[in-house]
């Protein structure tokens, strides 16, 4: 199968992106041909989401197909939409609670399967153009989603502002992307030497500006000051998927436009991109985890906590190697579940208790045992304590930042005492959970009974959570496959 658009149609190639396309049709439809579906909307779209996980599992193995020479579905490509239809099956799960209480539903539903075939495509991109748009429509579903309990102020509020500083960035991406079309004479997301005509600092700017925007949808500092608020007032399905499917999004686009262009451009503009991603990486994490300190809002706690995460996986992206691009593609399937788990975990607890502050967790692991247990997992790992699935992530970046040497030792210590600091915060929670707060005993309340719609995905994310930690390898071994489908590693 060539890159000449030809395509064998015993093939399973276009499965994954065929069903979330035929999936987005199928939930509309559904709900014009039924009246009262919710359940049967529910279980519709999980069952879609799961099978576009599925085929993608089984389409991996396979080398390329173009699509016009604008997409190339490969390993690259399908690794990132697993983990696109991972988050959404999660999040397909948990909105069938909130779903409950809306009466157009299938809405909510559509958006989410339209935002992960976007996001797929994202990852497949080859041009530049092309990535934006199809980026521009997944943020666009997003937008839709946030502002869904548009009759709550603070839903509406996180989505204007999400969608103007969605705007501004797209604005800057769109500008960079304009700059570099002048500099090269080019938009496909190739090696800039073979297509240089001159113009290097024309070529410096628009990577400032492709860094820039991109930094906004990945929230780094200090292009991530919409997050916390937009998180806080969204819907707890969309701050699930915004917080994994979303974030991983941008590093998909940036993973794949540095890989090819970043060594070009510091060999012809003499412009170090790796040194701007390392102080990124370092003010993130940094300021991220100071915030999350003294969060008592524990969703604007988790908003925080996602920030510093954001800053770990762009050490990835400071080093620039093969290597680190493979295990930064691991760290964001350990950081998915492990985020997407505590999302989950604090829905329940807000609609079963109405837990919203960090004080209000106090003794929720005498009634909620279960979400509680797995709640504590969650945060150990994104804390990166082993053998969880954010330590194995953790341990590996790092040390790929100590086999770099020199300065870049100094960020595998930086990244060291974040997580240490990140500790405090989260075990501040756990503690909440089994030993309560100062001067509060311990309840008599039975234990609540949880309901399936939350249980499920969390016990799904809990066990991926510990297996991604105990057996790695496969994964990093996919994630190396897909970065050698770029081109080597």
């Amino acid at each position: 199968m060539g890159g000449e658009g030809k395509v064998d149609p015993s093939t399973l190639d276009y499965s994954p992106i065929l069903v979330l396309l035929v999936g987005v049709v199928a939930v509309f439809t559904q709900d014009l041909v039924r009246e009262n579906s919710k359940t049967t909307l529910a279980i519709t779209s999980v069952t879609l989401t799961l099978v576009c996980l599925i085929s993608t599992l089984l389409v991996t193995t396979h080398t390329h197909l173009s699509v016009g020479g604008v997409f190339v579905f490969n390993s690259y490509s399908f690794f990132f939409t697993a983990v696109f239809s991972a988050s959404a099956l999660l999040a397909c799960i948990q909105s069938s609670a909130y779903a409950e209480t809306k009466n157009n539903p299938f809405e909510f539903y559509a958006l989410i399967l339209a935002a992960t075939a976007a996001m797929s495509f994202v990852a497949a991109a080859t041009n530049l153009m092309a990535l934006f748009v199809v980026f521009e429509a997944a943020t666009v579903s997003t937008y839709a989603m946030t502002a869904y309990s548009r009759r709550q102020k603070s839903s509406a509020e996180a989505a204007i502002k999400f969608f103007v500083v969605g705007a501004v960035s797209s604005g800057i991406i769109l500008y960079g992307i304009s700059l570099l079309y002048i500099a090269t004479g080019s938009l496909n997301i190739s090696p800039i030497t073979t297509i240089i005509h001159g113009g290097s600092q024309l070529l410096s700017v628009a990577f400032i500006l492709l860094i820039a925007g991109f930094g906004f949808k990945v929230a780094a500092v200090p292009f991530h000051m919409w997050l916390p608020d937009t998180y806080e007032g969204a819907p707890y399905p969309t701050t699930s998927f915004l917080s994994s499917a979303s974030k991983v999004m941008g590093f998909a686009a940036l993973v794949k436009i540095f890989f090819y262009m970043g060594p070009s451009v510091t060999a012809i503009a003499g412009l170090d991109w790796r040194l701007i991603f390392a102080a990124l990486a370092l003010l993130t994490m940094t300021l991220g985890n100071l915030a999350a300190l003294v969060q008592t809002s524990f969703k604007r706690l988790l908003a925080y906590s996602s920030i510093s995460q954001s800053g770990y996986i762009l050490i990835g992206l400071a080093l620039g190697s093969g290597y680190a691009y493979a295990i930064l593609l691991y760290f964001t399937v350990a950081y998915v579940f492990s985020k997407i788990g505590s999302f989950i975990a604090a829905d329940n607890f807000e609609s079963t208790y109405g837990a919203r502050s960090v004080t209000d967790y106090a003794w929720l692991g005498r009634r909620s045992p279960m979400a509680s247990f797995s709640l504590s997992i969650f945060l150990l790992s994104l804390a990166g304590i082993p053998p969880l699935a954010v330590f194995v992530a953790k341990f590996f970046m790092f040390y790929a930042a100590v086999q770099a040497g020199g300065a870049w030792i100094w960020l595998s210590v930086a990244g060291v005492l974040n997580s240490a600091l990140s500790l405090y915060y989260y075990a501040r929670v756990i503690k909440n959970i089994y030993l309560g707060v100062e001067n509060q005993p311990p309840p008599d309340a039975q234990i609540t009974r949880e309901r399936w719609s939350y249980l499920l995905p969390i016990l799904i994310a809990l066990a991926l959570t510990v297996l991604l930690g105990v057996f790695e390898g496969p994964v990093i071994h996919a994630a190396h496959a897909a970065i050698n489908s770029l081109g080597g590693a």
